[in-house]
């Protein structure tokens, strides 16, 4: 019997979250497991469809569309179709969004499904208004879902209710990476070095899809100070986005278009990583960041913003958490006292720390195929 699973994201853009879904997809049994990746309107994994179908899994984009109503009965109506044709034995709800969590495990509930997991993937919100909605419909999450995950403790609390977490009601999945994927490259350093033609130059890396979530407007400020204080540097920005204009457009204002490249959606992070000397992180919130815990494993030191949980610190005395209330010219003296001591032969090992810490893709893995096969296997 192969236990079919549906799992299930808002967003359109790939992330971390995606890339850690992906990867694990990658590894498990596919003679016992197979996954649907199902998306309300365009999915974020579109770039891997042929990999997917190749493996065995399938795309499917329910195309919702027209105003908020129209949406939500289309939602409802694809959605429970779907589950009830598929007869799906897991429901995997993979989102920073109460809303859709809610939506998805009352459907699947009501279709019958043995397993709903409802997964917390984020710490906050853009919007006030939002994070309020939020606190006001954590009572509705209590009904519907049978298992209960977050990427974090910062995770589960914005989501799940108090007593839920008081009690520890829920469980703690790490946002496993790749380890041999990711741990440190000199060749792969060198050829990319070359490739961009950075040579010799102080790089800074950031991976992140450009939403206000990210703190793009304040990373440009501080490299600014950076690139002052330090000529020869570089900063690379992995990712793309609705505000990637705007920060085009801050690049230009600052004179600091030969400094800040603009990579764009790449499939070769790993290798990005390797490249770099640094990795920053100023986000106003995360749930945590499966790209923190992709550069500990290459053994990038890391600054992050201290609204960033403490969780994602698993290199010790290797990174820093910094105020965002902190200006830019602070940022970017820490920045530069941090690289001034770091060593680039430590990198080769960093990834065994990961894998001590229980980050490593092969251990969630392990960990999350037992969940699946469990009572419906």
């Amino acid at each position: 019997m192969v236990v079919k699973v549906m799992q299930i994201n808002s967003g359109q853009k790939f992330g971390g979250v995606s890339s850690m879904i992906f990867n694990f997809y990658k590894n498990v049994d596919h003679e016992k497991i197979q996954f649907d990746f199902v998306a309300p309107k365009i999915s974020s994994f579109s770039m891997y469809r042929r990999e997917i179908e190749e493996m065995g899994g399938s795309i499917i984009e329910l195309q919702t569309s027209g105003n908020f109503i129209k949406r939500k009965l289309q939602f409802f109506k694809r959605l429970t179709h779907l589950i009830k044709r598929k007869k799906y034995d897991v429901v995997h709800i993979n989102s920073g969004s109460i809303f859709l969590n809610i939506q998805v495990s009352w459907i699947a509930h009501f279709c019958g499904v043995k397993k709903i997991i409802t997964h917390s993937h984020n710490a906050g919100n853009d919007h006030e208004l939002l994070v309020l909605l939020t606190k006001l419909c954590k009572p509705l999450l209590e009904f519907g879902p049978t298992d209960y995950f977050a990427c974090s403790n910062l995770a589960a609390k914005f989501m799940f209710t108090k007593k839920r977490v008081h009690n520890k009601n829920y469980q703690v999945i790490n946002n496993g990476v790749d380890v041999q994927k990711f741990k440190f490259n000199i060749d792969d350093r060198q050829k990319y070095r070359e490739k961009l033609s950075i040579q010799g130059k102080v790089v800074l890396l950031h991976v992140g899809r450009f939403t206000s979530a990210k703190n793009h407007q304040k990373l440009i400020n501080i490299f600014k100070c950076f690139h002052t204080l330090v000529p020869n540097s570089v900063l690379l920005l992995a990712g793309e986005g609705e505000l990637e204009e705007s920060i085009h457009n801050q690049v230009e204002q600052l004179k600091l278009q030969d400094s800040v490249l603009f990579l764009g959606l790449r499939k070769d992070i790993a290798e990005l990583m390797s490249t770099s000397d640094m990795f920053i992180l100023p986000s106003f919130y995360e749930g945590l960041p499966v790209v923190g815990v992709e550069a500990q494993t290459n053994g990038l030191p890391c600054v992050f913003s201290d609204s960033i949980t403490r969780e994602v610190d698993l290199n010790d005395k290797e990174n820093l958490f910094l105020s965002l209330e902190f200006s830019n010219q602070q940022w970017a003296q820490k920045i530069k006292d941090i690289f001034l001591n770091t060593n680039l032969k430590k990198r080769d090992k960093a990834y065994k720390n990961v894998e001590k810490k229980g980050y490593s893709l092969v251990q969630v893995g392990k960990l999350l195929e037992k969940i699946y096969l469990n009572d419906v296997g």
